[in-house]
């Protein structure tokens, strides 16, 4: 006579196979503590709450790609969003920029020459490091410059916006002279 094959037992519902092979969950496991716990009623709660603000995101384009906020130009809020964005953006990596030409400086100073020799080693450091620094010196320049684009908007469009952001003014009507 054959041996039957052991079927795998039917998962319960929470999806884990049970012991007894029907599907229904059996008794629970007793836990075991070891050690003694944290009372839940002496453990304070913890709530972290993110704060959403500085940059707007980027803008996402109909190929899915991620563009400028405001890059689109249709309004003064978006212009003032684009150049915020690029001034922030630029900033950020003006300052990293400034710190890694540091860093690169500080390692290759204390490589030697083919020789052994650590006289000149200041000297190649700073050639090669100058380069990084020229760059965080051009996105400090584009910090200034993406925060100048707005004030310049603004200066050269004032009164068409001081048209546009007023609401429309009544006429008056005509005033008849006469006694009614």
């Amino acid at each position: 006579m054959a041996t039957p094959i052991p079927r795998p037992s039917a998962p319960a519902p929470n999806g884990r196979p049970t012991p007894n092979g029907r599907g229904r969950p059996s008794a629970p496991a007793p836990k075991i503590k070891n050690g003694g716990g944290f009372n839940t009623s002496l453990n304070p709660t913890i709530n972290i709450t993110k704060i959403q603000g500085g940059a707007p995101a980027p803008a996402v384009t109909k190929d899915g790609q991620q563009g400028s906020p405001g890059g689109d130009f249709m309004s003064n809020e978006d212009i003032r969003a684009f150049s915020e964005y690029v001034r922030k953006a630029a900033r950020k990596r003006a300052v990293e920029r400034a710190l890694d030409a540091e860093m690169l400086e500080a390692r290759l100073r204390n490589i030697p020459d083919g020789y052994g020799s650590m006289s000149g080693s200041r000297a190649r450091a700073r050639r090669v490091s100058r380069h990084l620094k020229r760059i965080a010196q051009a996105e400090k320049l584009i910090a200034k410059y993406g925060s100048a684009l707005y004030a310049a908007f603004e200066r050269e469009y004032e009164a068409e916006l001081m048209k546009i952001g007023k609401a429309r003014t009544q006429q008056k009507r005509p005033q008849k002279f006469g006694w009614f």
